[in-house]
Parts: structure tokens; sequence; C-alpha cells
């Protein structure tokens, strides 16, 4: 009895469904859910040129495709319900129609029946589209992260500022594609998508650390995290910029391995330097019985020993805290004796130093004998990069009267990425024969000072350091008293 009812009442649809069909004058279909054309009517035929031997699917373009799915899925909790669709037509081309379709639960079938819409019509709509869009993300703008909703399977619909700055990608060229895109500017680990997308399905939520390294000299870490809303049936994925933290972490982690390397060589130069300083007595009374070509041996081995004695006390000052002799420096007067001391040598292998002084008196409170030891250090550097003459220049200028700048730059063969990045790590060197001290040195100095230094390098162009102090005023002159200044640090 059951069957013949449920026989009777489809019956009666289909019947419903032929005299839909011949009666109406618009183009009407029938579908089935994966929008294959099963019947159609004679104005359908001509507005797609469709052959009734083989009818096939509705053409549409990739976002009216992706729109169908979601279409259908609320089409058959609904039956009845209305849609624009981008639709290929008998010229070729895409024109925009709306479809009201009703679904019959029974055969799973859908009548559309179809309008077209004129210019002005689909301009309007489109707009109006895009405006309520547009209106839903703003309020994901204010944030201060990366914000991209997905649908339920998976589509882009939209993302904010933010996301479009992190994934380096305009807003056009990622809406509609599917959630996996969000990847492709950053570097990850095989199977790394895999594991986070099936989290995602299983557990509702996921997250994932990925690198970006397409910027040269600067790598920057992320998080990204996915949430499904099963009541508003969204997928809120958000990116946590965690670049700062990540360095942070990297330098705790360096200073505690150089804490540790520092308190080893300060023990292991205070070992040596015993023997050494027996080495150098036992040197000079030997000078004093030998002849000429004994002597000429001695010369070079006390010159060795002396060259140790100046490793291990650069050595020690990075090693440990020191304390500093603080008094006024007028900055110019300084420089100007490290040229002229670094001169004679400069000359001898073709090499120009240019100074280019601050018209104006510089003071700044510290230490003269080691920013000498800081600016001889930095151009006898520059020097033993110029392998074929050149000019260094020494420039020193003042900004808004508080800070005063000095740059040391060469014409040298340059430094790459890498060799910048680590340049002020001790015993980190290209030299065959360097020991990696000498910037160390410099950087830690620099500080002391409650100055900062960097730099700035260009391969077969040359170097320029820049290093700024804080300028003594009048009053503060006045005030300075000579002082100690400890630097209870290790350098970094």
């Amino acid at each position: 009895m059951k069957g013949s009812v449920r026989k009777l009442k489809q019956n009666d649809m289909n019947q419903c469904f032929g005299n839909l069909m011949k009666s109406t004058s618009s183009p009407t279909l029938i579908l089935n859910k994966a929008g294959k054309i099963l019947n159609v009517n004679e104005a359908a035929i001509k507005l797609f040129n469709l052959n009734l031997t083989y009818i096939g699917y509705l053409s549409m373009d990739e976002p009216s495709n992706l729109k169908w799915a979601k279409f259908v899925n609320q089409l058959q909790s609904d039956l009845r319900s209305e849609e624009i669709f981008n639709i290929r037509t008998a010229s070729n081309d895409f024109e925009m129609m709306s479809f009201k379709c009703f679904y019959d639960p029974n055969t799973e079938e859908i009548v559309a029946q179809i309008s077209t819409l004129n210019y002005d019509m689909a301009h309007e709509l489109y707009v109006s589209q895009e405006q309520e869009k547009s209106q839903s993300f703003n309020a994901y703008d204010h944030l201060p992260y990366a914000v991209i909703v997905s649908d339920a399977s998976g589509i882009i619909l939209g993302l904010n500022k933010y996301a479009e700055m992190y994934l380096k990608i305009e807003k056009s060229q990622l809406l509609h594609k599917a959630h996996q895109h969000i990847f492709d500017s950053f570097s990850m680990k095989n199977g790394q998508i895999t594991t986070y997308l099936s989290k995602l399905m299983g557990e509702k939520h996921a997250n994932i650390h990925v690198v970006d390294e397409t910027q040269v000299g600067s790598t920057c870490y992320y998080e990204i995290s996915s949430i499904f809303d099963e009541y508003n049936n969204i997928i809120v994925t958000v990116i946590n910029d965690e670049t700062e933290k990540k360095q942070l972490q990297h330098k705790i982690e360096h200073q505690q391995a150089l804490n540790v390397v520092g308190q080893m060589a300060a023990s292991i130069a205070h070992e040596i330097r015993n023997p050494l300083t027996s080495l150098k007595g036992f040197t000079e009374l030997l000078k004093l019985n030998a002849d000429e070509e004994s002597h000429m041996y001695l010369s070079v081995i006390d010159s060795e020993l002396q060259r140790m004695e100046q490793i291990l006390s650069e050595l020690l000052v990075l090693s440990k805290p020191t304390s500093m002799k603080v008094e006024l420096i007028e900055l110019d007067h300084i420089v100007k004796q490290v040229i002229e001391f670094m001169l004679p040598d400069a000359l001898m292998k073709k090499i120009m130093i240019q100074y280019i002084s601050s018209s104006t008196q510089v003071y700044i409170g510290g230490n003269e004998n080691r920013l000498k030891q800081v600016f001889m250090n930095l151009i006898k550097n520059a020097m033993e990069s110029m392998h074929n003459g050149g000019t260094i220049t020494v420039e020193m200028n003042t900004i808004d009267c508080a800070i005063v700048e000095l740059m040391i730059k060469d014409e040298g063969i340059g430094m790459d990425s890498t060799t910048i990045q680590n340049l002020f790590q001790p015993f980190y060197t290209t030299k065959s024969t360097g020991t990696g001290l000498g910037l160390a040195f410099v950087k830690k100095v620099v500080e002391e000072h409650e100055g900062v230094i960097d730099v700035n390098s260009e391969i077969q162009k040359g170097t320029c350091f820049h290093m700024q102090f804080p300028i003594y005023t009048f009053n503060q002159i006045d005030s300075l008293e000579v002082s100690t200044k400890d630097s209870a640090y290790l350098v970094t």
C-alpha cells in the first residue's frame, strides 16, 4: 500500500513537472544535484544551444561552480531557493542568470526556472553583493592580526589587510581558492599541511608553525591557527607573527652559550698567560747573548708572543665583566689621532684616508683608549679588504644636536648577507689568520659608551660601519666627574 502511494505521488510530481515544462515560456531545466541536465524545455534549448540527444552539464565559471555545491545543500534543506550564477550561453559567453529552484527529495531532482539579467541589473546585483561582502569583512581590518574566513568546504571567502600583508598576496588573488593556498609563500616540512588539514577535519581545530624566507636577509616566523565554527558553518583562520618571540628565544640561547664559552675562555686565558710570561722573560734573556742570526729568530718569537698576549687580552675583555674609566672626550680629536697613526701604513698600501669633520665641537663621555682601539680596528679591517688600493672615508655628523654619527666607509670587497648577520659574533671570522674577536670587541665597547653600531655592505662595492653616540650637553659637561663605569655583561 505504501509503495503504491509513493508511486502515485511520484507520478503526480512527474506530471506536475511535465506540465510546468510545457506551460512556461521561461527557460526551465530539470537537474540532478551535480548540475547535470536531465530535461529541458524549448526556451532552455535555444538559450543554451543544447542537443537533446546529449545534454550534459551546465557550464559555469569557477566561482559559480564553487557556489553551486553550497546552494544545493541549502536547497535540500529549504526545498525552494534562489541564487545567481554565471552560465555559458549559446553565444559562448558567460551571462549572469537568476535560478529559481525547487527540490524534490524523492527523486533528488531540481527544477530550475531561469531568467537572464540585463547589464544594469547584473551590475547592480554585483555591486550589491561586493558591498555586502566588503562590509562583512571590514570589521576584521581593525583587528591587530591576520584573519582568513573559509566556508565549510575550504573555499576562501574573505581575508583582512593583515592577512594580505603576511601572505604577500592581494585579496582578489586568493578569494574563492582552496584553503591550502594560504601556505604557498611559506617554507614547510613534508607532510605538515596534510597533518594540519587532517586534524582540522577531525578535531575541528588545528595549528601549524611556518617560516617565511622570501625576504633577503630576514626570516619571519608565523603560527597559523584554524577553528571550524559549526554554528556559522565557516572556518576561521588566524595568523600570529612570532618573529620577535623567536628572535628573543634565539638570543637567549645564544647568550647562554656565550656565557659558558666566556667562562671557559677566561679560565683558559689565565692558564696560558702564566707560561706566556715565562717565555717572554726567557726570550729577553736569550737576546742578551745571541748572535745576529739568533737575534733575528728571537725577534720573530717575541713578535708572536706579543700577538698571543694581545689575543688573550681581547679574549679576557670579552669573557668577563670589566670596569671602564669614564671621562670627557672630544671625538674629533681622537679620530684625527687615529687617522694620523694609521695613515703611513695606508699609504704603503696605496690607500688614502679621507676625513670629513663636523663643523662644531662634539663631546661624549667615555674612555679614550678603548675608543681609539675601536676606530683603529675598523680602519685596519677596511684596509685589509682593499686589495687594489682606494679611499677610506671617515665622516662625522651630528643629528639634532643630540647624537653624533661616525661612519667609516671603504671601497673593498664587501660582504654577503650571511657574513653581515654573524659579523659581531665572537670567534666568527672570514680571515685565514683571524681570531674573530676584533669586531665582537668593537661592538662591546660601542655599547659600553651607550652607542649603537650597524653595517651596510655590498659585494665588490665596499662596506660602511655606522656608529652613533649620545652627545654631552653643556649642562652635562659642567656636572661630569671622572667616574668608573661597570660593564657587567658578556658580549652578545
